[in-house]
């Protein structure tokens, strides 16, 4: 929305991790030189910590770029996985056989193929993204996999990259063995308050702009606020431009920086006495108003419902129509106390309807809540979470047989792309979390399910996005059953799937035969580019999706509204 108004070519401040933005701070090129420097001295282990944001993953695509065509190289970044699909998981992308249970068979397949490569005079890199989140028995399979070697050289090499918490598991005393192997561990830190201000200027000049769009003021408070990590200054920068967008303003100053300071880390608010029996006379009117309200024996249509836009997400609250407050679900799934239902339709704004029903649940029933919400959209019966994280949910909906998908704050244009009603983290008024299921965006409006039972509260997009912390969880059902990844070298039933679904589609014409062929991977690039999907050859998570929305056996929900014509079938 802004990138016009202020001359950029693209958004200077996207949360994705593009090489062509990195910014090698001091933290950065030391930590950079040691990974290039242990990799070419043929080190087995090498570790990387930093705390959330501080540029890891735009590191390592660096990395990879550095490497260029010298390495063959495995990139997981899924890692919560058992020692047997984390060897699955490297073989596939190398493109080797992942056929079979046996972790024998599977390490004889890897093993062949290392020392083929050694001959040819090419190392093997396996890099982790996340490691933090690696099972112990995982990182000890890890270990037994740097036993793979001739007398002279590693066959495989590994790099951890993770947060934090990645120094605390290593150094657990039943990893000890591991942790000796390590010959490069470094620690990410953030940025400096110069190193921030050159920073900004960078993204700045790379996107096309001018660099004296930020006054140093402004820079220098980002840099406070944002404590020197790089995806909090993104994040405070880009907000920044689109209220100084909204605002017509040419320079971004202290001021806007300061407003969108409070919307991406609020100050937390001790109530009084009376501020809590002030908080508990309006939730009582607001029942009492409710039950009123819902024995009316008729509504007027939701179609009255005035749309919003994204552009003043930091303008004053939006008073919803009285018709847009609530709209009945179809299979209500009763949580929480009966004598709340509702707040009175028109007594409140967006802002305060978000507030009031935060107030109404603990962290613990409000992602139980949205989490039988997600349940009941993809109609399973399954036990909600006990906890009071996403982390939580996304265990449940895994044990429950969905796939999942985590998003980052910064990443609205990626949850649009994916089209799935999401699970999104709420900031309460108290300073804690609450959660909901997103369930449709349309004409400006949002739709979140889980907050209340049986009902489902819109609010204006913008006046959600004042309180969505940027976090999501996207759960979706894996219908064929496949396999994380599919790529060359694989066969069996799965590839079998995909050559009977892309020869429906027109895309695949050879034998479906269940191997992983040449003539497989360039139907699969050919429907990847008609999908605007990189065009890899390999079968993740957004080809999957793509191809059940393509496929008439299969309805995904969509959080987008329908146009006004029906859609094709299976879209």
């Amino acid at each position: 929305m802004y990138a016009v108004h202020y001359g950029f070519r693209e958004k200077p401040f996207a949360l994705s991790p593009d090489p062509r933005y990195l910014f090698l701070s001091a933290s950065h090129r030391e930590v950079l030189g040691h990974l290039v420097y242990g990799i070419e001295q043929g080190e087995g282990f090498m570790a990387i910590s930093g705390e959330v944001g501080t540029g890891k993953t735009t590191l390592c695509r660096t990395l990879l770029e550095r490497l260029g065509s010298s390495c063959e190289i495995a990139f997981l970044f899924n890692p919560t996985l058992g020692p047997t699909d984390l060897i699955k998981a490297i073989n596939a992308e190398l493109g080797l056989s992942t056929f079979g249970d046996s972790r024998t068979e599977l390490l004889d397949v890897l093993n062949t193929f290392l020392l083929e490569k050694h001959a040819e005079g090419r190392r093997v890199l396996v890099i982790i993204d996340e490691a933090q989140n690696l099972p112990v028995e995982t990182l000890e399979q890890l270990r037994l996999l740097s036993n793979l070697e001739t007398h002279t050289a590693k066959l495989l090499q590994i790099v951890l990259i993770g947060q934090p918490e990645i120094d605390a598991k290593l150094d657990a005393p039943e990893l000890r063995q591991l942790r000796q192997r390590i010959g490069v561990w470094w620690r990410l830190g953030p940025l400096q308050r110069d190193e921030t201000l050159a920073y900004v200027a960078h993204r700045l000049r790379v996107a096309g702009g001018s660099e004296t769009i930020f006054s140093p003021s402004a820079i220098a408070l980002v840099h406070r606020h944002a404590r020197g990590v790089p995806r909090l200054v993104n994040l405070l920068c880009d907000r920044a431009l689109l209220l100084g967008y909204a605002e017509g303003a040419r320079q971004i100053g202290r001021g806007i920086v300061t407003s969108v300071a409070r919307e991406v880390h609020p100050p937390r608010r001790t109530r009084s006495r009376r501020g809590a029996l002030r908080l508990a006379m309006a939730l009582t009117l607001v029942a009492l108003g409710a039950v009123a309200w819902l024995g009316r024996p008729e509504r007027a249509p939701l179609a009255s419902a005035p749309a919003a836009s994204l552009a003043p997400v930091a303008a004053a609250p939006i008073p919803l129509a009285r018709e847009a407050v609530m709209t009945s679900l179809p299979d209500p799934a009763p949580t929480g106390p009966a004598a709340v239902t509702a707040p009175a339709p028109g007594a409140l704004t967006g802002d305060d309807v978000l507030g009031a029903l935060a107030a109404l649940q603990t962290p613990e029933q409000s992602l139980a809540a949205a989490t039988r919400a997600v349940f009941a959209l993809w109609q399973i019966d399954a036990a909600a979470p006990s906890g009071r994280t996403l982390e939580a949910a996304d265990e449940a909906l895994r044990v429950a047989g969905l796939t999942t998908m985590s998003l980052a704050p910064g990443e609205f244009d990626r949850l649009r792309e994916l089209d799935l009603p999401s699970l999104v983290a709420l900031r309460a008024p108290d300073g804690g979390t609450r959660f909901a299921l997103l369930r449709r965006i349309s004409g400006g409006n949002a739709d979140l399910e889980g907050i209340v039972a049986g009902q489902s509260v819109r609010v204006s997009v913008s006046e959600w996005m004042r309180h969505w912390t940027g976090e999501a969880l996207v759960p979706w059902r894996d219908f064929a059953g496949l396999p994380p990844s599919l790529g060359p070298g694989d066969q069996g039933a799965p590839v079998e799937w995909l050559q009977d679904a892309l020869a429906r589609l027109a895309f695949y014409s050879g034998a479906r035969d269940g191997r992983f062929d040449p003539d497989t991977r360039a139907a699969v690039q050919s429907f990847q580019r008609g999908a605007g999907i990189e065009p890899d050859g390999r079968v993740g998570a957004r080809t999957k999706l793509a191809l059940y929305r393509a496929l008439p056996d299969y309805a995904l929900p969509l959080l987008a509204a329908p146009a006004h014509t029906p859609p094709a079938s299976g879209s």
